[in-house]
């Protein structure tokens, strides 16, 4: 007798070469028993997938519940689990949650939330793992990468320079025993202040150790902007020259002055994989960013990290050399809206031209007065992506999709804040939006980039198809329901089309609600 039997649906297997074909998938014992004709099995629960897809769950190699908190605020992730992902990967962009090398590595954290409530009981990347064995249950499956800047500013705290030999040993050091206790890989965040200092030996050497010990180098790049194609060329660099296996975050041209590298900056990820390099990004399917405020400011004034900054803005001369240099760009400052501020809720879904007006200043000045009053903490969107840029990404062969959003549950909403749509529907985006209406592409090619493709990246072993003897990480959609519901002013609304999600063989939605008091994750490590 089998636990699971989903009956008559149109199997997409993950792979992305096989059209969906008619199936039935048997689950025991968490695994996908076999996969064919099982009109004559019997199982404890019988879902009947008649018209509907039958799927792997989605991998978000792109995730920041860890980094953001909503891991430990919203353990079932129900903004996530509704759109049919089942593994999340966190850590990334230079910030985890592990290790920690004293106060530098826990400041790191703090360009996205306060940690002032957060209790951390563990230092290394083996004791955050087992942890959250030990203390807390979720309904998906959660890996972490290695932060590049956690480890760093935790040998350099506050100071702003390239590393010594000794303390480029030890950042090394710290990367390979990341990965032997379990994570996937390392991630870098070149656009962070803290980061910006890492000189090009150091990057070389920190790819070498993660090629070395067989993980995943997840880059955000120095500059998404005007030195787009330079901060490509290196980390294609490294990737070619270490053979580091190389996943670009995010990736994207922000600006309208610098749309037209876009195209560019394929070809040179193209050209790099056609001579051997191993590269890939991923992607979310929206024109618009959720970016912390700050990093929209000249580079010069980031520099030197978060208590610098708030300095210079709080000097005068410096302040008005920043105002005039900001109104001379190219970036529309008055059309950003307020996403987050902690210290206001009034201000929130408001754009900065509008608050400039009230106040009687520019809408430069409102931007670096807002900065000084959140304490550098303040979220917003920014109308900054190329739509057509948007499905050129989506479309090529080395993408993958991601959320590089978080998990939350609907009583976020009481929090005032706004948070990026993508976090409720980006999966569900890519397959209602971009693939049926747009037709992008097939549909099994979709799902392969949710899904097998990131699983493999990973190195994930036994998820990511629909196969016997893989884990039972399944979902059931509807292809013709399936659809985002979240919007910019309205985030807090879940997907519809997702009917059942199965998480290491156990119902964790169904019928399109969320299962409760189901806890089926699983800590995931490397090897």
């Amino acid at each position: 007798m089998l636990d699971i039997v989903i009956r008559n649906g149109l199997v997409v297997d993950g792979t992305g070469t096989r059209p969906p074909y008619k199936a039935d998938v048997g689950i025991k014992e968490g695994e996908i028993l076999t996969v064919g004709d099982l009109e004559e099995e019997i199982a404890g629960v019988d879902i009947d997938a008649k018209g509907k897809m039958v799927a792997p769950g989605f991998v978000d190699i792109n995730n920041h519940s860890d980094t953001h908190c909503t891991l430990f605020r919203y353990p079932m992730q129900e903004s996530l689990i509704t759109q049919g992902v089942t593994t999340i990967i966190g850590g990334n962009c230079g910030s985890s949650l592990a290790p920690i090398l004293g106060e530098g590595s826990i400041k790191s954290l703090q360009k996205w939330v306060s940690l002032k409530n957060v209790q951390i009981d563990w230092d290394r990347v083996k004791e955050f793992l087992e942890y959250l064995e030990d203390n807390t249950s979720f309904k998906l499956n959660f890996g972490t990468l290695v932060g590049h800047a956690t480890i760093r500013r935790g040998i350099l705290d506050e100071k702003q320079r390239s590393l010594k030999e000794k303390e480029l040993e030890l950042l090394l050091q710290e990367v390979s025993r990341g990965m032997s206790e379990g994570a996937f890989g390392v991630s870098a965040g070149f656009a962070y202040s803290h980061a910006r200092g890492s000189a090009k030996k150091e990057v070389e050497a920190l790819g070498e150790a993660v090629s070395i010990s067989g993980g995943l180098l997840a880059v955000h790049l120095r500059n998404e902007g005007e030195k787009l194609i330079s901060s490509i060329k290196e980390v294609v660099d490294v990737a070619k020259k270490t053979g580091v296996n190389l996943q670009i975050s995010h990736l994207k041209a922000l600006g309208k002055g610098s749309w037209h590298f876009f195209e560019r900056a394929l070809d040179m990820i193209d050209k790099a994989c056609d001579e051997g390099a191993n590269i890939n990004f991923d992607v979310y399917p929206y024109a618009f960013s959720g970016p912390v405020l700050y990093t929209l400011l000249p580079d010069w004034l980031t520099e030197g990290g978060k208590q610098d900054l708030l300095a210079k803005l709080k000097n005068k001369r410096f302040k008005r050399k920043a105002v005039i240099e900001m109104e001379k760009g190219s970036l529309n400052y008055g059309k950003i809206i307020i996403a987050s501020c902690p210290f206001s809720k009034f201000i929130v879904k408001r754009k900065i031209e509008e608050i400039a007006k009230s106040r009687g200043i520019s809408p430069s000045e409102t931007v670096l007065d807002l900065i000084i009053a959140s304490e550098d903490q303040a979220t917003v969107f920014a109308k900054l992506l190329s739509e057509r840029n948007v499905r050129k990404a989506i479309e090529d062969n080395h993408s993958i999709i991601s959320s590089n959003g978080e998990g939350y549950g609907l009583q976020e909403i009481e929090s005032g804040n706004l948070v990026h749509p993508r976090s409720f529907g980006a999966f569900s985006r890519m397959l209602g939006h971009y693939t049926r209406e747009k037709k992008l592409m097939s549909i099994e090619k979709a799902v392969y980039k949710m899904s097998g493709l990131p699983a493999r990246k990973l190195g994930i072993s036994l998820r990511g198809e629909i196969k016997e003897g893989y884990k039972a990480d399944v979902q059931v959609f509807d292809y013709d329901e399936i659809e985002d519901k979240s919007t910019q002013n309205h985030p807090y609304k879940f997907s519809k089309g997702v009917e059942y999600v199965i998480v290491n063989g156990k119902v964790s939605v169904a019928e399109g609600k969320i299962a409760e008091g189901v806890r089926s994750g699983e800590i995931l490590r490397k090897n």
